[in-house]
């Protein structure tokens, strides 16, 4: 376990308590009281039946009475033990979830570029466990609430137990003491592991995810994958069970040391109180001192238990701290988008490769973008064209160059103006388990009569209207088992439809209509360039039917753009487009023939 700031972590997990109910420590105070003086009936009672059954003239009623007292007082004061905890335990909770939320909405902010990368992916799993269950924040904070009076009990019991030998109360000190130090050398140890097992978890929940994910089920059996997914999901789970059983042979080792102090400690409390009895304890004595020694030595453990366990959570609670306080977005203050005008995009001496690689994937591209113009980039998979969109949006920062817009330096605008500027559809759909409506406007201004425009334009309000609940129907089957599920090219519609609405400044689609078919996806060109109109816009697809219509098209090739210009200046170049298209030609045609066979 690496070396943290013990103290203050707690003084930092118990002011977030502080500042979001003050009330916790209250109920605290009054729980430390009540859990502290309703044990000892436990210690008493045996020794006053004990004596009252060692009368010569045994006086059941008296012994009845005791009876009645102790278990009333125990009765009570368990009532408000159990009342008060439970109080505490829900309030805790709530904390926990508040601050759960808090990490949610950090990671839903966090720049980009983090989401791709497998160790802020390992650390940030890591974090979250801190607060994500019953472990961790809220775990260490009803520790530290039932602290006192655990500490209160165990000075009462120390105080009776000093009448009989302070020899008793070193013993027992002694084995707590070396059960704490194994406790602390574990959760190190298991810390010491903390990102092997992580990653090792990571690569688990891909394979739970994988079999509980109804969108693999087709391609899983098609293809008779179960097998390999098994294989694959065996070979993760033993690799994790290799991690936890050196972790356990460990605790194993310490374990018998712990047990061999424990053996030592009972050794000399017997030995004390046999001795004692032997010149003359009263059995009733023995009976209370024995009880508050095995009382004593429980407590203490638990005590020690709670101290590792709050130290050992304590460096996930510093981690969560150190996350929340750590800035993953770029300063973001800034120029204002621009306003009833559409953009100019500028690419000079740009460069760039993915972190922690050394492929370049764009390499010195100097490229310009006129306001209004329409630009098709295309090229083999890997050539660098989603990237290229994932710079112009900032979602990545080039590792050389800059990039213009409307003359001025994209890091110069405040990113979240910036980026509103955009209307972009990527290739990977994702529809959310909320209504149509919040599909398309995400949080935006509530136009239904701009919704039904945006979903007459990709061809989804007939679709639409069908439901009952129109556009308040809800989709997919996550949350409401009646939810609208459509078609992959139906969801490549509705999200075309989300960037139509969201009325960027320009427009970008990467490869936005993949499930679609040839003539689906022309007619959602024909009408996206109508709606669209003066805007700036670029289209990436494999399938050149977005070039005809375009201005300009780029072909980029091992991170370098090829060739430039319109379609029929790069067809007369017989180059890598020209091959492209001819090839993409032949098979239109032959697809056309067989159709009209």
């Amino acid at each position: 376990m690496k070396k943290y700031p013990v103290f203050k972590t707690i003084k930092r997990t118990l002011n977030e308590v502080w500042i979001k109910n003050k009330w916790l420590f209250v109920l605290s105070a009054i729980y430390t009281i009540i859990a502290a003086i309703y044990p000892l009936a436990g210690v008493y009672l045996p020794r006053f039946l004990i004596e009252e059954l060692q009368m010569v003239n045994i006086d059941f009623e008296r012994i009845i009475l005791i009876i009645i007292i102790f278990t009333g007082i125990t009765g009570v004061f368990g009532f408000f033990d159990i009342f008060i905890t439970n109080i505490i335990d829900s309030k805790i909770m709530m904390i926990r979830v508040d601050l759960l939320l808090n990490i949610f909405d950090k990671y839903n902010r966090i720049d980009y570029h983090y989401t791709e990368d497998p160790d802020f992916q390992n650390n940030s799993n890591d974090t979250i466990v801190a607060v994500s269950g019953n472990e961790g924040f809220e775990e260490i904070i009803k520790r530290m609430f039932k602290f006192g009076s655990k500490a209160l009990l165990a000075i009462i019991y120390m105080i009776i137990i000093s009448k009989l030998s302070y020899w008793v109360i070193l013993a027992i000190a002694l084995s707590v003491v070396i059960g704490i130090i194994n406790s602390l050398i574990i959760k190190k140890f298991r810390y010491k592991n903390k990102t092997e097992l992580a990653k090792s978890r990571r690569k688990i929940n891909y394979f739970e995810r994988m079999t509980q994910d109804f969108s693999y089920g087709k391609d899983i059996r098609l293809y008779d994958f179960q097998d390999r997914i098994t294989k694959s999901y065996d070979f993760e789970i033993a690799s994790y069970i290799s991690i936890i059983r050196k972790i356990k042979n460990k605790e194993y080792l310490l374990a018998f040391i712990d047990l061999l102090f424990v053996l030592i400690s009972d050794a000399v409390l017997y030995y004390i109180l046999v001795t004692k009895v032997i010149e003359g304890m009263p059995i009733a004595e023995f009976s209370m001192y024995l009880i508050a020694s095995l009382a004593l030595s429980t407590l203490l453990k638990v005590i020690g238990e709670d101290v590792t366990y709050i130290f050992g959570q304590g460096q996930y609670m510093n981690d969560y701290f150190e996350f929340m306080k750590t800035e993953f977005n770029e300063v973001k203050a800034g120029l204002e988008k621009v306003n009833n005008d559409t953009l100019e995009i500028e690419f000079k001496n740009v460069s760039f490769k993915y972190p922690k690689t050394d492929k370049w994937i764009i390499k010195d591209l100097n490229l310009k973008i006129n306001k209004g113009e329409k630009l098709a980039i295309v090229g083999i998979n890997g050539a660098g064209k989603t990237t290229l969109v994932k710079l112009i949006l900032r979602l990545f920062k080039p590792d050389a160059g800059e990039i213009f817009v409307n003359g001025i330096n994209a890091n110069e605008y405040d990113l979240e103006a910036y980026q509103e500027m955009f209307s972009p559809v990527f290739q990977d759909i994702h529809i959310l388990a909320f209504t149509v409506r919040e599909n398309i406007t995400l949080g935006l201004s509530n136009d239904e009569e701009r919704i039904w425009k945006c979903l007459d334009a990709v061809g989804l309000s007939e679709k639409i209207r069908k439901q009952k609940l129109g556009l308040d129907t809800m989709m997919l089957k996550n949350i409401d088992e009646d939810g609208l599920v459509l078609s992959g090219g139906e969801n490549q519609k509705l999200a075309i439809a989300r960037a139509l609405y969201k009325d960027g400044n320009a427009v970008i689609l990467d490869e936005p209509t993949a499930a679609l078919d040839a003539l689906a996806e022309a007619e959602i060109y024909e009408n996206f360039d109508s709606l669209i109109q003066h805007k700036t816009s670029i289209y990436i697809s494999h399938r050149l039917a977005s070039t005809k219509f375009c201005d300009k098209i780029a072909l980029f090739s091992n991170a370098n753009l090829l060739e430039y210009g319109n379609h029929a200046e790069l067809m007369a170049l017989k180059g890598e487009y020209y091959k492209m298209f001819v090839v993409q030609g032949k098979y239109y045609q032959k697809e056309n023939l067989n159709e009209s066979n």
